[in-house]
């Protein structure tokens, strides 16, 4: 038989537990409601901040974008092989990216931007500018690789072109450095001629046969192979 406790008049008079804590909560929040009030407001703005920014940054990318594309469409229909493109042809597509690279900065195509007018520079005998160009881009395009290649290749033109050419043999190398030789074959052609400036001959040839080696059906052959014949004489 179970014994029924006896509840105190003591027990009674006790607050319960859950409706002490509320009343507590209650006061708490009655207390500090403007700093709560305030603190939530905070939250809102940053978030509200925050979707605001993301939202604008695409829309920057986004109409970046578009001049980006339509910037590199009319280079391309100017550096076709088709066709040889005026000096003032180039300038003026040259200001085109100047624009986006102005307005966009930090953005892909902003970036992107530094790269095709250091091409263009380099296409203008412009060697110092697109020196420059092309060191800019390779501190700012972070692990974009392929796009980074390119940049080293257009070094190594550029500095060819100022006649530095054991600073062009450096960048011709870092292109070799991604291990795609068959997909970079003229960097060889490229390495040996700068060789062949330097009076380092053997080197020269060692860069013409590794050319020959990967570009077996180059139109390029017959010339390589008369160069290798005199410089092996």
């Amino acid at each position: 038989m179970k014994v029924k406790k006896k509840i105190t008049k003591k027990k009674l008079k006790e607050p319960d537990e859950f409706i002490s804590f509320t009343e507590k909560a209650f006061q708490f929040i009655s207390h500090h409601l403007k700093q709560i009030t305030a603190g939530g407001i905070i939250v809102l703005i940053l978030i509200l901040s925050i979707s605001f920014f993301q939202r604008s940054e695409r829309k920057r990318e986004e109409e970046a974008y578009r001049k980006f594309s339509f910037a590199v469409a009319i280079y391309q229909i100017v550096d076709s092989p088709q066709r040889e493109g005026s000096p003032s042809e180039y300038k003026n597509i040259l200001e085109k990216f100047e624009e986006i690279l102005k307005k966009f900065p930090k953005t892909s195509s902003g970036k992107l931007s530094l790269l095709y007018k250091g091409n263009i520079h380099l296409r203008l005998g412009e060697f110092e500018e697109a020196k420059k160009l092309y060191q800019t881009f390779l501190q700012k395009a972070g692990k974009e690789e392929l796009y980074r290649l390119f940049a080293w290749e257009g070094l190594g033109y550029a500095f060819e072109g100022m006649k530095d050419y054991e600073k062009a043999v450096n960048a011709y190398q870092e292109v070799l450095k991604s291990g795609e030789s068959s997909q970079w074959s003229g960097i060889y052609l490229s390495l040996g001629r700068c060789y062949e400036k330097l009076g380092r001959n053997n080197e020269a040839l060692e860069n013409y046969k590794a050319f020959l080696k990967v570009s077996q059906k180059s139109s390029m052959t017959n010339a390589i192979l008369r160069k290798i014949s005199h410089l092996e004489k």
